[in-house]
Order: structure tokens, then sequence, then C-alpha cells
């Protein structure tokens, strides 16, 4: 999902949502549900801080009373004693001052140097004890965790829940160098993500998502938050952070996880942007991959991370009865599917012990062990050779293995969670162009496959958002109120014209609507946005055209000129006076 993540608009405000549930506009709560670290170590230490104090007091006015020598008789005064004692007790030692002392000052210095050392650890004691406590810790955790995301000046996602789905996105964001703020409620998996080998310090704090006030605190009340991606193992929680995110924060994008119908209709109802249920996913896709094999193809490759090579291309496999040995929401939801396209489908309980798949064109493995999985899958192997297997892997532990058997599909949950959520929160034109895959006949998904591989190669791309506007792209704006600059010109290598570079046009939106795939002769306008997929070299070399004004020139017309303004002026009058000659003659 790495080349997904590059069309994010930064620092764009978000519009208000009409569907929000919000009567009452009510601040964001970002302060932390526990005591402040500060308040709780004076607390804890007022008992040993009044001790300390009393000692000194006690000590110094002591002092002040004790007789002098015969040599000087007259006593210390509050603030000579006060001296001594300050460097007594803090075990410093400049020795006696402003003059020797009598033996009454110095017993009284000695029974000071002892009652100071007691009281100091005694308030050390206290100190270090509290500084174990897990309350304490938590407190400076959550106070480190607050300022690092007041911090944050630059748009971030957030990310609640950090298993395999949240560390597959959170990866992903990594790779694009872009900014996220973690939650997640077991401890264990934030102080997982610290060694993680992230480039940056990644904000995180194990708490749970379904709390207003920490919510805000990790970023809900940051104007810099852009998306907000719920994607614990709760289907409550999720629902929980869904519902804050419609009521305090409507105008955010939400993304949820939901293995339930129900948990996700009501998600629904708060008007999450999308509700992914992979286990529904997956039986949609396989459905897909059956009937429509080359939009499965292309759709599968475009949410591929950079540098996957183009699936290859499913056999038929509709004639005939599939079986199905799952257990729990995933066979209910895989079965459905399959039926649902046609197929005669059997739906086998894995404690019922290993199925018959002698006749069968297909089997899934579904079970929640991949143990017990991988087990099946290779007695259905044993069984019939020509049977098309696609296992189910619960745990990225056994990747190994399930790779080395070979099975004609694997189903990651996590993993499909991941690329749909990273694809659809990238860009709205990104995913709206996969959709269209989706819902395209197969040979206009094939005719395009074929068209990008002409072009990209058989790798997946990487994908860039050109907006044709003044800030994205002042040469060519200056370009288009006068000239043609079409979309094959921008295509062009600014130092060969007549080479294409390797980006194939996607998308192009113009006054709120979509054209897929535009043609290369279609010319640009001020205020276009085109999404181009190809080699992420060609894309930059694309985007740097559209700073320089020779390169726009040079692309559109041929006209080789130069970069600086006073030899650019030089050559347009020269070809202006050519003009003239020629119309005269």
């Amino acid at each position: 999902m790495v080349n997904l993540l590059q069309l994010l608009p930064r620092g764009k405000r978000a519009r208000p949502r009409p569907d929000s549930l919000r009567r009452v506009r009510v601040e964001v709560p970002r302060e932390p549900p526990s005591t402040d670290a500060v308040f709780l170590v004076l607390r804890r230490m007022r008992t040993p801080l009044v001790v300390v104090v009393g000692v000194f007091a006690v000590m110094t006015f002591g002092l002040s009373l004790m007789p002098g020598s015969p040599e000087h008789p007259e006593r210390l005064s509050v603030f000579d004693a006060f001296y001594v004692v300050s460097y007594t007790g803090l075990t410093i030692g400049f020795g006696e001052l402003p003059h020797p002392f009598s033996y009454a000052q110095r017993v009284w210095v000695t029974l000071t140097i002892y009652a100071s050392v007691l009281s100091w650890s005694y308030a050390l004691a206290v100190l270090l004890a509290l500084s174990q406590e897990q309350t304490f810790r938590r407190a400076i955790q959550l106070q480190r965790f607050s300022r690092k995301v007041r911090g944050i000046n630059e748009p971030f996602v957030l990310v609640v829940g950090y298993g395999q789905a949240g560390e597959a996105v959170c990866r992903a964001l990594e790779d694009q160098g872009r900014t996220f703020v973690v939650l997640d409620n077991e401890p264990d998996r934030v102080q997982r993500l610290a060694l993680d080998g992230y480039s940056t310090d990644v904000p995180a704090f194990a708490a749970s998502g379904r709390d207003p006030r920490i919510l805000g605190m990790a970023g809900l009340a940051n104007d810099y938050c852009e998306a907000v991606l719920a994607l614990t193992d709760s289907d409550e929680t999720n629902l929980s952070v869904v519902m804050n995110v419609n009521l305090l924060r409507p105008e955010l994008m939400v993304i949820a996880r939901s293995s339930e119908r129900e948990m996700a209709q009501q998600m629904h109802d708060f008007a999450a942007d999308v509700v992914i249920n992979p286990f529904d996913r997956y039986g949609a896709y396989l459905v897909m991959a059956l009937r429509r094999p080359a939009g499965f193809r292309l759709a599968s490759w475009l949410m591929s991370p950079r540098g996957s090579e183009l699936p290859h291309n499913l056999e038929h496999l509709t004639d005939g009865h599939w079986v199905v040995c799952a257990d729990g929401t995933f066979g209910f939801e895989v079965t459905r599917d399959l039926e649902s396209a046609g197929l005669d489908v059997v739906l086998v309980d894995p404690r019922d012990g290993r199925p018959d798949v002698t006749d069968a064109v297909g089997f899934i493995a579904g079970a929640e062990s991949d143990i017990v999985n991988l087990a099946m899958a290779a007695h259905a192997r044993i069984e019939n050779d020509d049977l098309f297997i696609a296992i189910r892997q619960n745990s990225a532990v056994n990747a190994a293995p399930l790779r080395a058997f070979d099975a004609d599909s694997v189903f990651v949950p996590t993993e499909l969670l991941a690329r749909e959520a990273v694809a659809r929160i990238t860009s709205p034109n990104y995913w709206s162009f996969i959709d269209h895959v989706l819902h395209e006949d197969d040979d206009w998904d094939a005719r395009v496959m074929d068209e990008i591989v002409s072009v990209v190669g058989d790798e997946a791309p990487v994908s860039l958002r050109i907006d044709i506007d003044q800030v994205h792209a002042p040469a060519a704006v200056r370009w288009v109120r006068t000239e043609q600059l079409t979309i094959g010109d921008l295509l062009r290598d600014p130092d060969d014209r007549e080479r294409r570079l390797a980006a194939y046009p996607a998308v192009l939106v113009r006054d709120g609507r979509r054209v897929f795939t535009p043609g290369l002769d279609t010319p640009l306008a001020e205020g276009d946005g085109l999404l181009l997929l190809g080699r992420d070299q060609d894309l930059q070399v694309a985007h740097e055209t559209l700073f320089h004004d020779a390169m726009v020139e040079y692309v559109a017309t041929g006209r080789e000129v130069a970069t600086s303004w006073v030899v650019r002026q030089l050559q347009e009058w020269r070809w202006r006076r050519r003009a003239r000659v020629a119309r005269r003659g």
C-alpha cells in the first residue's frame, strides 16, 4: 500500500458533513483523565518535605541558641545558623563560619548532620517508591504523549488499534513519510511499536479508544488531524470511535472495522465513511476472481505494495461444487457470497473431521486455527491435486509455511483490511478508480490492464495526484491560459519529447466530475485534477515539468527555450519578428 499514500491532501480544510448527528457544537475534551504528575509528586511527597523542612528549621534555631566559645562568646545569628545548616544538611561542608565553634555548637552541628541525612534518605526513599508505582509512571507517559501530539504541526492520521491491521497501515504511512498517532488498549503492543524500527518517534499510548478524553488528547482535538481509523479487535470500541468522531469532529474521515453486520449498521447510522468487514470482503473478491478474473487482477494489483508483480490469472472454476470448511462468521459470509454468485457450495464444520473433496473444484479452509487450516488443505491436495485451495491465515507467525505450501489463495483478514483502508483514506480519486475497476466489465478491465502494463511494466505502479492550479503547477497554469497543453504533452520527457514517460492517466477531475482513463489528446485546463499511475522517477519528472516554463513550452510545442527570463524574452522577440517577416513575404 505504500504507493497509495502520496495523494492525501496535506493541510486542506475538511468540509462539514451534512449527515452528522450533532445538534450542539461541543469542544473536543482533551484533558487527561488522571492526576497531573507534578501534583501527584507534591501530594505523595508532602510528609517527607515537611520532615525535611522541620529538621532544617529546628536545627537552624537550635544552632542560633547555642553559646559560643570563650574567644567568641556571641551566639550565631539566625542567618548565619541557617547558612551553616544549609551546607551541613546538604553534606557539602564549608567548615566553621564565621569563626570557630564552641563544643556545644559542634555537638549541635553533629546532630544536624545525622538528622538531615535521615530526613533526606526518607524523602528519597519515598520518591523512589513513587517512581516505581504504575500510577505515577502512567501519568508521566500520559503527559509525554500529550506533549508530543500537541507538538505535531503537520497533517496526521489517528490510528486506534495496533494489531496486525493497524501495524500494516502504519507501515504504509511510514513508507510514505506520513505522520500518525497510535492508540491501543494493550500496553504490550504499544511497547512493541517502539521496537518496530520506525524512522521517527511515533506518539503512542496504551488506552482504550472508548474514552473521548483520550481521543481528544490523541489528536481528535488537533486541527491537523485528517482522518481516524478504528481498527481494534472489538466492534464495540470501533463503534465508540465512530460515534465520537461523528459527534465531535464530523468533518473528519473515519474508517472502521467490523465483523458483525449489526455493528456495521450502527456505524453506518453514525455516518462512518467506510465500514470494512474482511470476511464479507473476501467472499466478494473471491467471487470476482472467479467471475471476472481481469477485474480482480487489476484491482488487487493496484492495491498491492510497491514492486508487486501482476497476479496470475485464475482459471474458470465455476463448474462444480465448492467445499467451505470454516467456523464462525467467516464460513457463513463466504458461503453466502458464493451462493449468491450461483455456485454450488457445501459448508462443513471443522470439528466434523476432514471433508470429502474428491468431486469438488474448490476448497476453502477457514478455521480459526492456522494449523487446522494447513492440515485440511494438505489432505485436500492429496485427495484432489487439481483442486483450487484457499486458506485463511489468522497469524503472521505462520506466513512462511503457508507461503511454502503455495495455496491458490491465502486470505489474511488484516492485510485485506489494511489494503482497502489505506486505499480509501489516501485519495478519493484513487479509490474511485479502483471502485470503477470493480464495477466495469471484464473486457474494459483487461484493456486498461494491458494499457497500464505496456506503459508502466508488470510491477505495481506508484500513484501521483497533479492539481493544475497556481500553487501546484504555476508554469502549466500560465501556459494553458493562452495556449493548449494536453495530457499527452504532460507525459512527454522534457529532455526528449519523443519519449513518453512511464505514466498512465487514470482519472481526470474537472468541475467535480471524474473522467476515467482520459485520452492523451485531452487538453488540460486550470482547476483540473489528474491522477497518474507509473514509475516513481517518471512521475517526479512530470511533476517537475509543471514548475518550469521552459519545460512546459518544450513538451507542448517542441521549441527549446532558455531557462533564464532575459534570454527567453529575446527568443520570443526573434520568433515574433520572423513571424511578421513571413506574413509580409
